[in-house]
Parts: C-alpha cells; sequence; structure tokens
C-alpha cells in the first residue's frame, strides 16, 4: 500500500502568526516513519514530507541529538528513537489511570449522590480527565477536558498541599499572576486550607470557587511521593454541605484516592 504523503506545513501567507514552522516540520519529520520503523534516509524523508533535503538533513540532527532519531553509520538512514516513546507516555499513563479509577469513583459517586473527578495538573489549572456522576449532581455541568483553577478548588488545594515546598513557591508568582487584585484574598484563603490539607491529607473548598457548590479532594501520589493526579468529590450545596464534606465525605475521597494509588502503583 501507497503510503499517504505528509501533508506540508501552511505557507507564509496561510499561517497564523502563532503557528511556529520549524516544530511542525520536526513533527512531520517524525510522523513519516510507518509503523515497522523502516530506517529512512534523507532523501526518502523529503519526499515524504515535501522538504528540501538539505533542511530534513538539519531536523534530523536535531532529532538524533534529542534522542527522537537513532542515526544507522552503515545504511546512512534514520530509524525512531527511545525518546519517541516518552511523547505519549503521559496520555497512555491518563487513559490506564482513568480505567483504573473509574470504579472506585462511580461508587462513591452513588453513594454521595456527587460527582467525583479526576484531574492531571497542567500549569496554574487541573483537567478533568474522568468524570463519574449522578443525575442529581449534573446542575454543575463540567466534563472530561474541563479546566479548573489550582488555589480555589479541593482537588487544587490538595495537590498544593502535597507538593515540595520548592515546587509550590516557584507556582505562587504564576498564580498570583492568574488572580491579579483578587490574590490576596484567595491566597489567603488558600494557605489556611493547605495547612489543613497538609494534618489530614484531603482540603475541601466551601463555595470559594462556584458559590453554589463544595468540595474535598485528595491527590494520587507516585511512589517517590510526588503528587501525580487529583480526585474529588462535590455538588451542589443543598446536598452536599459542608458538614458532610468535613466529616463524611472528605475522609471519603482521601480513601479512594489510596485504593486508586494501591492498584496503579506499578504504573505511577
Amino acid at each position: 500500500m501507497r503510503r499517504r504523503k505528509e501533508k506540508p506545513a501552511p505557507s507564509e501567507g496561510e499561517k497564523d502568526y502563532r503557528f511556529m514552522t520549524a516544530l511542525a516540520r520536526g513533527l512531520a519529520v517524525l510522523r513519516s516513519f510507518g509503523p515497522d520503523n523502516r530506517p529512512l534516509g534523507n532523501a526518502e524523508i523529503a519526499e515524504r514530507v515535501g522538504l528540501a533535503k538539505a533542511t530534513v538533513s538539519r531536523i534530523t540532527f536535531t532529532l538524533m541529538e534529542l534522542g527522537y532519531l537513532r542515526y544507522i553509520e552503515d545504511s546512512g538512514r534514520y530509524h525512531l528513537g527511545p525518546n519517541v516513546l516518552t511523547l505519549g507516555y503521559d496520555v497512555m499513563a491518563q487513559l490506564e489511570i482513568r480505567d483504573i479509577a473509574r470504579p472506585y469513583m462511580q461508587e462513591l459517586a452513588d453513594y454521595a449522590d456527587a460527582s467525583i473527578y479526576l484531574g492531571a495538573p497542567d500549569g496554574t489549572e487541573i483537567i478533568y480527565i474522568e468524570a463519574c456522576r449522578t443525575p442529581a449532581s449534573m446542575a454543575i455541568r463540567l466534563g472530561v477536558g474541563s479546566r479548573i483553577p489550582i488555589p480555589t478548588t479541593g482537588m487544587g488545594r490538595a495537590y498544593l498541599a502535597a507538593l515540595p515546598d520548592a515546587d509550590r513557591e516557584k507556582l505562587m508568582p504564576l498564580l498570583a499572576e492568574e488572580f491579579g487584585k483578587d490574590w490576596p484574598k484567595v491566597e489567603r484563603s488558600m494557605k489556611k486550607a493547605i495547612k489543613l490539607a497538609a494534618e489530614r491529607g484531603f482540603s475541601v473548598t466551601i463555595g470559594d470557587w462556584i458559590p453554589e457548590a463544595n468540595s474535598a479532594g485528595a491527590v494520587i501520589r507516585r511512589a517517590d511521593g510526588f503528587p501525580a493526579y487529583a480526585i474529588n468529590v462535590g455538588g451542589m450545596r443543598s446536598i452536599i454541605t459542608e458538614e458532610r464534606i468535613e466529616k463524611d465525605l472528605g475522609p471519603r475521597i482521601l480513601g479512594v484516592a489510596r485504593q486508586i494509588e494501591h492498584v496503579a502503583r506499578g504504573m505511577l
């Protein structure tokens, strides 16, 4: 079967000013290798991606230096290197952690009549990568792919509490920039929550992010103790009351996090 030629990068007149042509070309070179990882020379790569051979030679040399390609001296060809695996590892790990976490999340969602979310940290936010909900919890319409702020949410505060001090301090200026003039108030509430989370293992937010909602969060740690993911339980204050969060659902979400950690230990 003839291999489809890579679509060339947009021309100067077509592309958005934010488009980085050099990066697009590098990724096109990596995509030019087939599933069998058959070695390719610069001329063949150039024909597949629609670039000049001299340009491809610079790209393949750079990718080789970074470990994404391996050079075969005898043939003067390249094949994919081990660092290519790291590009997809985080995505694959997230797919696996979702499969592991889902039954524990759904069990707590059914018990609490609440929403349970699994999230992965990304800069100053956490991205939801899995969600388990019940009909009563659907009033807050958030789903997989939603981004939530770290300082004002239960899972975000649990994540901050679990971070090593140096990592947390590096994050603070970025968070302050995000919140602008509201930061002093947010910071006071956040620091209080971090202190409590460090003592009991879970953090809470009582109307701090969505005024009508409460939540509690905990982290799922790697074997070295670093927080890899976060999980929360939450819902409308009429159902998920402050007392229920503090006395029942907070400890339960911590227990769910520990169950997921135990099962996923080999992959974290």
